[in-house]
């Protein structure tokens, strides 16, 4: 998503591979409510993430950056 172009709500989009609902824009903060399409679950994500096609492309987990702690 551009700048200017946000979604609008009950928009079906693409987050990676995932169809996803638009719920809310925050355009101030570039961030879009969303949830999964059959699920109830909801959550924030930055407008430049979402798609109008699934994207397949291979990714890491910013988590397997983690480093464990032994306290």
């Amino acid at each position: 998503m551009t700048d200017h172009n946000f979604p609008k709500k009950g928009e079906k989009l693409f987050l990676m591979h995932k169809e996803v609902i638009v719920i809310k824009v925050y355009s101030i903060f570039n961030l879009i409510k969303l949830r999964y399409k059959g699920d109830i679950f909801e959550f924030f994500v930055d407008a430049c993430a979402l798609t109008n096609m699934p994207d397949f492309s291979k990714s890491i987990s910013i988590g397997k950056f983690k480093r464990e702690y032994n306290e």
